[in-house]
This record gives C-alpha cells, sequence and structure tokens, in this order.
C-alpha cells in the first residue's frame, strides 16, 4: 500500500512508493530436486550411481529432510531407486526399458498431437512455438543443456495444448526416459559430446518444424503422422547407436510393422554395421 509523508504544516502529503515484497527463494526440496533432475536427465549423473545423503546436503547446502523429499519425489517419476537400509542410486536403464519406451511412444506422441491440433488456444500454440525456437537455438549452438532443457519444454507445451490431465502427466514422464535414452553413446568431452547431441538432434528440429505447423492449422490427422515420424526418426538413432556396440546381439520389435497373424515377441535382427547418418 501507498504511503504518505508530509514534511511541513499545510503542504499535501507525499507519496511514496510501497516497498516491493521480496521475491520469495525456491524451498530447498525444490532446489535439490531440479538441480539433481537435471543431471540426471542429461546423464551428468550416470545411471546407477550412489546418491549418498550427507555428500547431497553439503553440495547443496541443505539439511537431510530437503534432500529426502527431493529423492522421494525423483524415486516416484521413477528417476532414482530407494531401498530400505541401502540408500539411493540413479535409476538404471536395461534394455527392455528402451523395448518399452518405443512401443508406448508409438501410441502416446501421436495421441498426444493429435488432442493438441484438435484442442491448442492461440495461447497454446504461442508457448510451442516460442519453446521451439529456444530449441533450434539450442541445437544450431550445440548448447547441451539448452537441447535437453528446451526440448522436454517443448513437448511438455505440446501435452499441455492436449488439454487431458492424463495423458499430459504420462507424456511428460516419457519424456524423461526419451531424453535419457536419446543421449546413449555420446562422446565424454564436454565439447564433442555436445557437438554429437547437436547432430543427433538435428533431424529432430526439422520434423519438429513440421508437426508444429500440423498443430497450429488444427490437422489432426497430419499431427499424427509427424509424429510417428517423429518417433521412428528418434528410434532410428538409437538403434544405430545400440547396433554398433552391440552387434547382431541387438533385437528390438518393430510392433509397426506386425500383421495380425505376428507374435508379440517376434523381433528383428539388427546388421552388425547398421548406422544411420545423424540429421538425415
Amino acid at each position: 500500500m501507498t504511503q504518505t509523508t508530509s514534511d511541513m504544516p499545510g503542504k499535501a502529503p507525499r507519496r511514496q512508493p510501497a516497498e516491493k515484497p521480496a521475491r520469495a527463494r525456491p524451498k530447498g526440496s525444490q532446489r535439490v530436486y531440479d538441480a539433481l533432475r537435471y543431471d540426471i536427465i542429461s546423464l551428468t549423473i550416470a545411471p546407477g550411481s550412489i546418491l549418498e545423503e550427507t555428500a547431497l546436503c553439503r553440495q547443496y547446502k541443505v539439511s537431510r529432510t530437503p534432500v529426502r523429499e527431493a529423492l522421494i519425489r525423483l524415486s516416484s517419476e521413477g528417476l532414482v531407486d530407494l531401498e530400505p537400509n541401502r540408500g539411493a542410486s540413479v535409476a538404471t536403464l536395461q534394455f527392455i526399458d528402451v523395448v518399452d519406451h518405443y512401443e508406448a511412444m508409438e501410441i502416446f506422441q501421436p495421441v498426444t498431437c493429435h488432442f493438441a491440433a484438435v484442442r491448442s488456444s492461440p495461447a497454446d500454440i504461442k508457448t510451442i512455438k516460442a519453446t521451439l525456437a529456444k530449441f533450434c537455438t539450442a541445437v544450431e549452438r550445440s548448447d547441451h543443456e539448452g537441447i535437453i532443457r528446451f526440448n522436454y519444454d517443448f513437448h511438455s507445451a505440446i501435452a499441455t495444448a492436449s488439454h487431458n490431465g492424463c495423458i499430459e502427466r504420462g507424456y511428460r514422464q516419457m519424456l524423461v526416459d526419451k531424453l535419457r535414452i536419446a543421449q546413449h553413446g555420446l562422446p565424454s568431452v564436454t565439447r564433442h559430446r555436445a557437438t554429437a547431441l547437436a547432430d543427433r538432434f538435428a533431424g529432430t528440429m526439422r520434423i519438429s518444424v513440421r508437426l508444429v505447423d500440423a498443430i497450429e492449422q488444427g490437422d489432426a490427422s497430419a499431427a499424427e503422422e509427424i509424429a510417428r515420424e517423429l518417433n521412428e526418426y528418434v528410434r532410428a538413432q538409437v538403434v544405430s547407436r545400440f547396433s554398433v556396440g552391440l552387434g547382431h546381439q541387438v533385437q528390438l520389435p518393430t510392433a509397426q510393422r506386425r500383421t495380425d497373424g505376428e507374435t508379440r515377441g517376434q523381433v528383428v535382427k539388427l546388421p552388425a554395421r547398421t548406422r544411420q547418418r545423424s540429421g538425415a
């Protein structure tokens, strides 16, 4: 509220600007959660790493309670494993997790984009386009942190535009797995890692631009089709990395190509040298 003062009798009181309320700092548990979540998604903390509470308290300058609250939240998202009497560790990514992820994305991604095309508001489109622009800039600049953050924000904005809470929650959970899987096999040196990640996401960026156009036009069928194309492109990128490392041992299902007479367990064997050029 604006305050008034008077320096001299008979003079009109002078207005004093009201004091601005201090900006609230994020709670300790929120800060720890945000930092750990990003480090886990970006693979800064490797899958399987032990998360020692005392070390985390020193690192983030908080007590044990905020650390434990953050670990519990991350556990509920599948990013941290909590075991009684054994503490916390970063959740690992098993090969079957990769298989399950891309099968589920074949369903979730087209449906999410379909709903976004049908239900998105002008405000939704503005947010989607803004986050896409940030993602594209990060790819062009080989900005490792920006690629991870803005790719998540971009797809999260599409999920919000679906205006279906269940789809939104499920899709956001899958985005976390998507980003962890997408970084498989990147170089360990930071500079080379950023360049390799940008190369890997170059094709994703181009398909995403077309996807946003379809959503903005309200073309649900086109949005679905482009979403399937995007999922298949990303899947092919990951397959090529696994195949280089594991050769003929790697087998991935091709659910989208099954006929009615095929069984759920059918797989396709990858050639040892199969590798798709990034950004194709």
